[in-house]
């Protein structure tokens, strides 16, 4: 599906309703291009939960379910449903292969829209059904980042950065670290990275700004989103900025669904929804 006005071009394919590309005018690419041999993918959308679990199992109801990391999303077909030339809808619901690894039933639905060179992204999780449903939600964009540390990421706010403590690789325990105090704006490196993503704590900005130098690239505003994680490869030339609702799995947790850290809880025959936008430069 092509998204496209005067300003940009976006596509996004049905699988894992995933962003694959944006292009301005000048046919400047945004978005990672997936080289297999880094990491095979542009920007995953990540529903029903949001990094690990541990053992990759968890527990409802009494029985115990697998599921991979990120949930089921990033590699399901969705239906697509376009509104214009600039807006577009793609729909997942549950099947019987999800309801192996995922009891509830769900209408999942992430719809993109373009206004002159801001592309909003809403996630929206519809319960059908008179039981309580549980889930998390998240993006995972990934941007191009040539010459990586020539690039920087300024918040919103100057604030004392603070990170969630992950013990082992992908977990994360209770408490937190300090990170820096007094920062505005955090150059890139590779070596902060080492220990996998940054998954701030307690931040206080709602918006960030991809720079190269110095020169603004790419603005995510995610005011409806509680988490955000910064993440690359190390030696790659992108980086994925990541509003989330939801969070990994804690070291010594209960594995119990409906106790998950980060899990949202809706009601039978409501409606949950959170937007994103990405601004292009």
């Amino acid at each position: 599906m092509i998204l496209q006005n005067e300003y940009l071009r976006a596509e996004i394919k049905s699988r894992g309703a995933e962003l694959i590309s944006v292009k301005n005018t000048a046919d400047y690419e945004y978005i990672w291009q997936a080289d297999e041999k880094i990491w095979a993918k542009h920007c995953p959308v990540l529903f029903p939960i949001c990094g690990r679990l541990v053992d990759k199992k968890y527990t409802y109801g009494g029985k115990t379910y697998e599921m991979n990391s990120h949930g089921f999303a990033s590699t399901s077909i969705f239906r697509e449903e376009r509104v214009s030339e600039t807006e577009a809808k793609f729909i997942l619901t549950e099947s019987e292969e999800t309801l192996k690894q995922y009891p509830f039933r769900f209408v999942f639905t992430v719809r993109y829209a373009l206004e002159k060179n801001t592309l909003s992204v809403e996630y929206r999780v519809e319960n059908p059904a008179k039981e309580d449903l549980y889930f998390s939600f998240g993006a995972h964009e990934a941007y191009n980042a040539e010459n990586f540390e020539k690039w920087s990421v300024e918040l919103e706010k100057e604030e004392d950065l603070y990170l969630k403590k992950q013990p082992v690789l992908g977990y994360l325990e209770e408490g937190r670290q300090l990170f820096e105090k007094n920062v505005k704006e955090l150059p890139l490196t590779y070596k902060l990275f080492e220990n996998d993503a940054l998954i701030f704590d307690g931040l206080q900005s709602r918006s960030v700004l991809l720079k190269r130098d110095e020169t603004p690239v790419v603005k995510v505003e995610f005011p409806d989103f509680k988490e955000l994680l910064l993440w690359t490869k190390v030696g790659a030339p992108y980086l994925c900025i990541e509003p989330w609702n939801g969070l990994p799995d804690y070291v010594g947790g209960s594995g119990e669904f409906s106790e998950k850290k980060g899990i949202i809880r809706l009601g039978g025959g409501k409606t949950f929804s959170a937007v994103h936008k990405i601004t292009f430069f």
